[in-house]
């Protein structure tokens, strides 16, 4: 009696194992479900690691905006095109909030209109997470490491993770953080990180704020690998558009060892917004990289914005056509550093 004991004991605990290998990883098809939507609301609890394999004929438009439930203790979430030897374009695709799930756009996935945004979304609420982490390895319009707020809204995320791979493409922004939109709109961050190999025309290490929203970011990091692209500009900061915008950086450091058109040691203030860089920041050049102009502080442009740097330190050791030991103002932009410190290469 107790060897037969023992052994439906150990049978159950074999069983429970295996079920909890299989639960582990789940892949959902969305063909079998009404739309996308409907599928990421059927991720069961304690899913673990989930595979969304996403179709053309699955999209409604009550899909333009996904958010990835918090509540079902999944430890990754990745999106898939269904076939795998194909790239699958969504282009009505607005917006993915992922609410701290980790989240990855898989390799042939186009999202070319869509905000990615590893935070919570909100609108006239509050959220906090600890952390949050997007990759990227296939394309989107933007991409935020925070979540976005709207109407007095505010979401914060205390440790943002942004990775975007090789393959990975951006077609407009990258930000550490979130996006604040409208007056009384807040998102914060202590700390942002990015690591960058593929290509974007924008990478911010803060967040960003428009038309009246706040951005505060404590510190800011940015890795650009030798395989990154940034054909326009490379801020280690963060951005403000619109009057009444602000957008602070207490701490920021950037270092590029790829290819930048412009690297400014500072952030972009512009459309009436205000930028500050309360403390320090670094922008390091590495033996190999490449910029035409690398600037000892901010980019201001039209009248009203205003970007303000309190120490700018800039090391270069790779090919950099001109240096510039202030920020750029345009069409009565004002941009001011405090202290600029040129550093040799180590």
């Amino acid at each position: 009696m107790k060897k037969f004991t023992f052994f439906s004991l150990m049978l159950s605990f074999l069983i429970l194992c295996t079920v909890s290998a299989v639960s582990a990883e789940l892949t959902i098809d969305t063909e079998n479900y009404g739309s996308v939507g409907e599928a990421i609301n059927a991720i069961p609890m304690d899913a673990g690691k989930v595979t969304l394999k996403l179709s053309k004929q699955e999209f409604r438009d009550s899909d333009r905006i996904l958010n990835i439930p918090s509540d079902r203790n999944i430890k990754e979430i990745i999106l898939l095109p269904k076939d795998d030897s194909k790239t699958l374009s969504l282009p009505e695709l607005e917006r993915i909030c992922a609410n701290g799930v980790p989240l990855t756009i898989g390799p042939g996935l186009n999202l070319e209109n869509a905000g990615i945004f590893g935070g919570s979304c909100v609108s006239g609420t509050e959220a906090v997470l600890k952390t949050s982490d997007v990759t990227v390895e296939g394309s989107v319009g933007f991409l935020f490491g925070g979540g976005f707020a709207e109407n007095a809204g505010s979401s914060a995320v205390e440790e943002t993770s942004v990775t975007l791979k090789n393959t990975g493409l951006v077609y407009y922004e990258i930000f550490g953080g979130g996006h604040a939109y409208g007056e009384g709109s807040q998102v914060k961050s202590q700390r942002t990180s990015l690591s960058i190999s593929g290509s974007a025309d924008y990478v911010l290490g803060g967040g960003f704020a428009e038309d009246g929203g706040t951005s505060v970011c404590e510190q800011t990091d940015i890795i650009a690998t030798e395989n990154s692209s940034i054909p326009v500009a490379l801020f280690t900061g963060g951005s403000a558009s619109g009057e009444g915008s602000l957008s602070t950086v207490e701490n920021a450091k950037a270092v590029l060892s790829g290819k930048a058109n412009w690297a400014f040691s500072g952030d972009f203030a512009f459309g009436g917004g205000q930028t500050c860089m309360e403390r320090a920041t670094r922008l390091e050049i590495l033996d190999g990289a490449i910029s035409e102009i690398a600037y000892m502080g901010s980019f201001a442009s039209d009248e009203g914005s205003e970007a303000f740097v309190n120490t700018s330190e800039l090391m270069v050791c790779g090919t950099v056509s001109q240096i510039i030991r202030n920020g750029q103002s345009t069409d009565h932009g004002e941009t001011r550093t405090m202290i600029p410190a040129l550093f040799s290469c180590k």
